[in-house]
């Protein structure tokens, strides 16, 4: 199915992570002034086959602690497989739970074509299938993330938009995050980790109201790890913040000094 164009401005080389790593946060909600754990989200990349190519697999599994089930009971399992070289998407599963909603999106990504196959069921609907036209540097909502932690930040100034497309709930659209410079995260721990800090603009849906109302922190060294994650959401907030960390794919110039180990953020 090809993949993105040589003049593709998203093009990057990839320096951040490797095959083998895996993150883990601690999730918050807040519910007026007090801040309660709530859950957790695992983030994980190997090498897989797909599609008789060598690829990524990027996983991501989201789940709230069994004691806040009563309230909001999320199950979130996602799947992308990516070009090793371009990081473009080339498949995209995403299966939802998320109280009493359930879903499950699929998406293959045509660059021959410039489009992207469809194939989506909620709930006890009949599945639907549809063909959405692509954009250049069209990104799912989890392969975007290994994407932007290898931007060079360093071409933008402070309040900077870089635009890149999104794929969200069957609809291509072109968004933006703003760069809004460094600043420095404490662990409880006393060490500090100097962070690049940006605003992805948002698309307003079942948890978000749209606008810029999520802020992120990427340790500002050769690893780019997401640090912490702060957004509003329909009702409260919500904050992640990065818990432990193994097979980071660099040991020089960075904030980590080991392969794998343990955080405490302070909250």
């Amino acid at each position: 199915m090809g993949t993105f164009g040589t003049n593709a401005q998203c093009v990057v080389k990839n320096f951040a992570f490797q095959s083998g790593e895996k993150l883990v946060f601690r999730g918050y909600y807040n519910w007026g002034f007090i801040w309660v754990a709530a859950g957790e989200v695992e983030l994980s990349v190997e090498t897989d086959q797909f599609q008789n190519k060598e690829v990524y697999k990027i996983k991501g599994e989201g789940r709230n602690t069994k004691a806040f089930d009563w309230f909001f009971k999320l199950r979130d399992t996602l799947t992308c497989y990516t070009d090793i070289k371009t990081l473009a998407p080339i498949y995209f599963d995403r299966r939802t739970h998320e109280a009493k909603y359930d879903a499950h999106h699929e998406y293959w990504f045509d660059y021959g074509k410039n489009q992207i196959t469809s194939k989506i069921q909620k709930r006890d609907k009949p599945v639907k299938l549809d063909t959405l036209s692509n954009k250049p540097c069209t990104f799912d909502i989890l392969s975007v993330a290994y994407y932007v932690r290898n931007i060079d930040f360093s071409k933008y100034k402070k309040g900077d938009k870089i635009p890149l497309s999104m794929l969200v709930d069957n609809e291509v659209h072109s968004l933006y995050i703003r760069y809004l410079g460094l600043e420095t995260i404490k662990a409880n721990s006393g060490e500090r980790f100097e962070c690049l800090k940006f605003s992805p603009l948002l698309v307003e849906g079942t948890m978000f109201n749209g606008g810029e109302d999520m802020t992120v922190w990427l340790s500002n060294d050769d690893n780019r790890i997401p640090i912490m994650v702060e957004a509003k959401v329909l009702v409260g907030s919500v904050k992640g913040l990065l818990e432990s960390y193994d097979g980071l794919r660099n040991t020089k110039n960075s904030f980590f000094k080991d392969n794998k180990g343990n955080l405490d953020i302070a909250e």
